[in-house]
């Protein structure tokens, strides 16, 4: 994506004056795929990231991995790392007779920071259990287990699991343009931000069994899927859509009835991706009035006193 392919998406202002501005991308779908609303280019290829683990979950379950509803959640998520979510991936692993010696996303610390706060305080060393995919890459073992594959190569391109997932984000989302490598080290792969979005609104109104455990699962258990309090756990919690960031600036939103939006900013700022993919929602009527007030007086970031401006639409007391 190049700043040719690019809208202003949101603008930051402080005391009537401009201080910053975000270009990107967005588009809303309707629930039968037909664009909405486009902003900027919708066919710029992106790098979607961590959006994309819901359909990785899919093809996890597809291979067979035998995961209970909270521990699909956790193959969604890009979790905060909180003792909680650690310890759901530490059962993934053990059911399979496997420990966190086995995954091969990095050593860290939490993002939260009462966990970290006491990890360190207790010495406790940087844990793969605490990285943010841990519940992705540990659904992969599991798959990998199921199939009677070796787990020590399970993030290889060429693995059947991940060939699997391969399939799965073609089967949703359309045609793949290019795999390279994510900060966990799973493959990575480019799509276009309209890709991204027919995939989501596909996963909300599929038949399909996989689609539907992995839908019901993250609304069942949002707290898996990041934290309490942040932004995905909370939209997910209060509407019933479909949440998930991606990281540099990647954010896809489905509403229950199949209205979905994508979000891709140039400048990989997550600083008013939810508050903009809220106000297009509530533009097309997916949303209620109420959940959508409460969710952006939440949501806003603390504590700062700018106004901002999405797309031409105002964001009327949202403050940043």
């Amino acid at each position: 994506m190049d700043i040719s392919d690019c809208s202003q998406l949101v603008q930051v202002s402080r005391n009537g004056v401009t201080e910053s501005r975000h270009y990107g991308v967005a588009v809303v779908l309707d629930p039968d795929g037909s664009p909405l609303l486009s902003l900027g280019n919708p066919d710029a290829l992106i790098f979607p990231r961590s959006s994309v683990k819901p359909f990785q979950a899919i093809a996890s379950l597809r291979c067979g991995a035998e995961l209970t509803d909270v521990q699909v959640a956790l193959a969604c998520a890009s979790h905060v790392g909180t003792f909680e979510h650690q310890d759901v991936a530490r059962a993934m692993l053990q059911a399979g007779g496997l420990n966190a010696s086995d995954l091969q996303c990095p050593q860290s610390w939490p993002v939260d920071s009462a966990t970290r706060t006491q990890m360190t305080l207790e010495h406790w060393p940087e844990s793969a259990l605490a990285f943010n995919c841990s519940g992705k890459h540990a659904g992969f073992l599991l798959a990998a287990k199921a199939l009677g594959s070796e787990t020590a190569s399970y993030l290889d391109p060429v693995h059947p699991v991940q060939q699997a997932a391969h399939a799965v984000l073609e089967e949703f989302c359309g045609p793949i343009h290019f795999t390279g490598i994510d900060g966990c080290g799973a493959p990575a792969v480019q799509m276009s931000l309209q890709s991204l979005a027919q995939g989501f609104r596909q996963l909300v109104v599929s038949q399909q069994a996989e689609a539907q455990r992995v839908v019901d699962a993250m609304r069942h258990h949002p707290w898996a899927v990041r934290g309490k309090g942040h932004p995905n756990t909370e939209v997910i919690k209060r509407t019933g859509a479909i949440a998930k960031l991606g990281a540099e600036g990647v954010l896809a939103v489905a509403a229950p009835s199949g209205v979905t939006v994508a979000i891709k900013m140039l400048d990989g700022s997550a600083r008013g991706t939810d508050l903009l993919a809220l106000s297009l929602l509530r533009k097309f009527d997916a949303i209620e009035e109420t959940p959508y007030r409460e969710l952006r007086a939440q949501l806003q970031p603390a504590g700062a006193t700018a106004g901002a401006r999405a797309a031409g639409l105002q964001l009327a007391g949202t403050d940043f």
